[in-house]
């Protein structure tokens, strides 16, 4: 009878050990410290017509944006991604399903990227970029800072139109 209760007590641990977390949400803030207004925009298809960034695709339509004033702060709750574990977070824009190009300008330059996760993803991961300032059962707090650093060295400078 011991060892019975035993196995199950046992076996009750690692299954709860091994659950996934269907409630925890990802909190994503973004920090605009620069002393102008920074745009973020996903598109339906890449910002640019060549890998050498020089032309601007006409055909591409925002499906996402937001805008950040100087000193201000924007924050997306996600919820849980598919298949995601304990220590998991739901990627920043997965969940925009018809987002396949992001760009992130201050007016003067602009960072683009050809995937709306890999901007942030291809600098360091999504750690290396975000700065995890909170994690709990239910959630975690994920926040971007985007300085003047981060323009000068991976901007470009912001299109012309005609």
């Amino acid at each position: 009878m011991k060892t019975r209760l035993l196995l199950l007590l046992v076996a009750a641990a690692t299954l709860c050990g091994c659950d996934r977390l269907g409630h925890r949400l990802t909190y994503y803030t973004y920090i605009n410290a620069t002393d102008k207004t920074v745009v973020v925009t996903l598109y339906d298809q890449d910002f640019y017509t060549d890998d050498w960034k020089v032309e601007v695709n006409p055909d591409a339509k925002e499906v996402f944006r937001f805008v950040i004033a100087p000193g201000e702060q924007y924050t997306r709750i996600l919820q849980p991604y598919p298949g995601m574990g304990k220590k998991s977070f739901s990627p920043p824009f997965k969940d925009i399903e018809e987002a396949h190009c992001i760009t992130v300008s201050n007016g003067e330059k602009i960072v683009s990227h050809r995937s709306p996760d890999g901007l942030f993803y291809q600098y360091g991961g999504y750690i290396g970029f975000y700065e995890e300032t909170k994690s709990t059962n239910k959630s975690v707090h994920l926040q971007c800072v985007f300085d003047d650093d981060f323009f000068n060295d991976l901007g470009l400078p912001v299109p012309v139109y005609d």
